[in-house]
């Protein structure tokens, strides 16, 4: 009996799991998150951040059409707006004119031609 207790409570929280050890996954060094039905990953450098849209099987998503904005916690816990627009094939890049922590956090809004996306949030360690 404690057997069968067992298997059914695996088998509810495997979903779970599963879901779990989908996100985070890297490519560029950033932070990828699912937003809507796109895996986009996040890379920060010292003056830009760029989203890179791929789709649930990991191939390039052309971003053409696509804009997010990015809330962004700056250095003094000020938040700053950032507007990333599409650069080429699956990126949109915004620009950073501001000093950030060590830990870079945002809330991104993906909208496509169609409407909003969804949003996603990032937190990660940045090198600036």
């Amino acid at each position: 009996m404690l057997i069968k207790w067992i298997l059914i409570f695996g088998l509810l929280l495997s979903p779970a799991i599963a879901a779990a050890e989908g996100h985070g996954h890297s490519h560029r060094g950033g932070q990828e998150v699912r937003i809507g039905i796109y895996e986009v990953e996040l890379v920060v450098t010292a003056t830009e951040m760029t989203l890179h849209v791929n789709d649930v099987k990991d191939q390039k998503v052309n971003a053409e059409g696509f804009t997010a904005t990015a809330i962004v916690l700056a250095k003094g816990n000020q938040q700053r707006t950032v507007q990333l627009t599409h650069a080429g094939d699956n990126r949109l890049v915004g620009k950073i004119d501001f000093a950030t922590e060590a830990r870079f956090r945002a809330t991104v809004t993906l909208r496509s031609q169609t409407g909003e996306v969804g949003k996603g949030r990032y937190n990660l360690n940045v090198a600036r």
